[in-house]
C-alpha cells in the first residue's frame, strides 16, 4: 500500500519538473514572500495492528490475542512558507488528525484443575481513540506560471501520538470451570513521539496576488513504538498518505 503514494509524489515531482522547462510568466505579479496554508485533508489508510500478548494463570500460560481497524478520517493542517531565494524555500506546518477505531478478542484461559484444557472468550471493542499531531519542517522548490504555483517538498516530521488500546480482559467461570463467561474489559492509553520523513506536492491555482486555491497530496511516515504490560511491541505506524486541499494567502 505504501507504493501508491509513494508513487503519487514522484510522478507530481516529475509534473512539476516538466512544467519547469516552460518559459514563466513575463511581467509577473510581486515576489511572493510569505505563504500561509490552511488545508482540510483526507487519511485513506486508517489504521490496522495486532497485538499477543502471554500470561501465568494456574500454573499455566495463556494467551491473549487482539486485532485493531479502522481510523480514517480528516485531517487539519495550518502553516506557511517562506521564500529564501527565487524558486527555493521552506515551509513549516502542523497536521492534526484524530479518529475512532474498533478491536475484537480472543483469550486463552488456562482451567483451575487441569492442564491443557484452555477455555476461550471472545468479543468486540468499539468506539477507540487514535490522536495524532505532527509538525513538518520541509524544504519546498516552487515554480510559478501566469495562473498557477506548483510546490514540491520534503523533510523532517515530528509526531505527537495518542493510542487507546484494550488492556483487560475480566472472566468468570463455575465449579466445574469447563467454561468462562466474559464480564468486563478495560482499557489504555499508550503515548509515543516518534521522528519521520514526508515528501509531497501542491498545485495551486491563484484567484487573485493574495488568494488561491490549492491541491495537495503529502506521504508521511514514522514508526509507533508502544506496548501493554507482557505484550509485543505493537507493529503501528504515524501518519500515511493524505490528500485533500485548502487555501493559500499570499504577502
Amino acid at each position: 500500500m505504501r507504493t501508491i503514494p509513494l508513487l503519487f509524489v514522484v510522478a507530481l515531482a516529475i509534473a512539476a519538473s516538466t512544467l519547469a522547462q516552460e518559459t514563466p510568466a513575463q511581467g509577473k505579479e510581486r515576489e511572493r514572500r510569505i505563504r500561509v496554508l490552511v488545508n482540510g485533508l483526507y487519511n485513506p489508510t486508517g489504521i490496522g495492528f495486532s497485538d499477543t500478548a502471554t500470561f501465568t494463570s494456574f500454573l499455566e500460560e495463556g494467551l491473549s490475542i487482539r486485532i485493531y481497524d479502522g481510523g480514517k478520517g480528516v485531517v487539519f493542517e495550518a502553516g506557511a512558507i517562506v521564500g529564501i531565494r527565487k524558486g527555493l524555500g521552506v515551509m513549516g506546518s502542523v497536521e492534526v488528525y484524530q479518529s475512532d477505531f474498533n478491536g475484537s478478542f480472543g483469550e486463552s484461559l488456562p482451567h483451575p484443575l487441569y492442564f491443557d484444557e484452555p477455555r476461550t472468550v471472545a468479543g468486540d471493542v468499539t468506539g477507540l481513540e487514535y490522536s495524532e499531531k505532527a509538525v513538518h519542517l520541509d524544504a519546498v522548490y516552487t515554480r510559478e506560471f501566469p495562473k498557477f504555483t506548483v510546490d514540491v517538498f520534503g523533510g523532517p516530521s515530528f509526531f505527537f501520538t495518542s493510542t487507546e488500546i484494550l488492556d483487560t480482559v475480566t472472566a468468570a467461570s463455575e465449579y466445574p470451570f469447563d467454561e468462562a463467561t466474559l464480564t468486563s474489559t478495560s482499557n489504555t492509553t499508550l503515548d509515543d513521539n516518534p521522528i519521520g520523513f514526508n515528501a509531497g506536492g501542491a498545485l495551486t491555482w491563484r484567484l487573485n496576488e493574495v488568494i488561491g486555491i490549492a491541491f495537495q497530496a503529502r506521504y508521511s511516515h514514522a514508526t509507533i513504538g508502544i506496548a501493554r504490560e507482557g505484550g509485543e511491541e505493537l507493529a503501528l505506524d504515524a501518519g500515511g498518505f493524505r490528500v485533500g486541499g485548502g487555501i493559500r494567502l499570499s504577502f
